[in-house]
């Protein structure tokens, strides 16, 4: 378990049926949904740090938050890492390969009124005093998008327009900010999602390096919905 120092990336990939015979703890519809690599790793067949598996026959209960059990394998040797959990709307409990408790997880939601709030995401360790909390997105990155909203809109808008005239199917979506720094308090920021290129850096032994893949695995999915 690599607990030093590293970026990462966390990537989608095309369904993958698990080989036979799967471990016990899969359950029979398992693919591989999901891997963790280096942020160096440039091909795809190297082997990615961590792999993530998920149910085929999981529903989500809503929207945007995956509400779906799912197991983190070490890439080298497909051992179990970790397991996660829906125990409610927008929390999670992460359980170490043996079945105990690691760290509960929990979305709070971004508003608008009656003040703004960003959406915000924390992990509290099990024997840990400091929950590592993290919020999407810059307050100086908000304050420039709120400002520049008109011309961006008008740009999407037009880039809309002309792709429906040149049959292209480009994602125009609006992004919104999404740097993201998790910090634990007397430890300084222990994980750091870079929005322009998707990395996540991991930079504190303080955060489990598995509960540091749980929340990356689970805001991806969220920001990619």
């Amino acid at each position: 378990m690599d607990n030093t120092t590293h970026t990462f990336l966390v990537s989608r990939v095309n369904p993958v049926p698990v080989p036979k015979p799967r471990p016990a703890h899969l359950p029979p519809d398992a693919d591989m949904t999901t891997t963790i690599r280096q942020s160096t790793a440039r091909r795809p067949e190297d082997t990615p740090v961590a792999r993530v598996f998920t149910s085929r026959a999981t529903e989500r209960s809503g929207p945007r938050t995956p509400a779906t059990p799912f197991w983190i394998h070490h890439g080298p040797d497909d051992t179990l890492w970790c397991s996660v959990r829906p125990v409610a709307q927008d929390v999670y409990e992460v359980y170490a390969a043996d079945g105990t408790s690691t760290a509960r997880i929990d979305r709070r939601a971004a508003r608008i009124l009656p003040w703004p709030r960003r959406a915000q995401w924390s992990a509290r360790t099990t024997g840990s005093p400091q929950p590592t909390t993290g919020r999407v997105g810059t307050w100086y990155a908000w304050l420039l998008y709120v400002v520049t909203a008109p011309l961006w809109i008008l740009f999407a808008l037009c880039v809309m327009v002309y792709s429906l005239f040149d049959g292209t199917a480009d994602d125009n979506t609006f992004r919104t900010p999404a740097r993201t720094r998790w910090r634990i308090a007397g430890a300084g920021t222990v994980l750091d999602y870079r929005g322009v290129s998707k990395t996540y850096r991991y930079a504190s032994p303080s955060l489990d390096i598995r509960v540091a893949y749980a929340l990356a695995v689970l805001q991806t999915w969220d920001r990619e919905d």
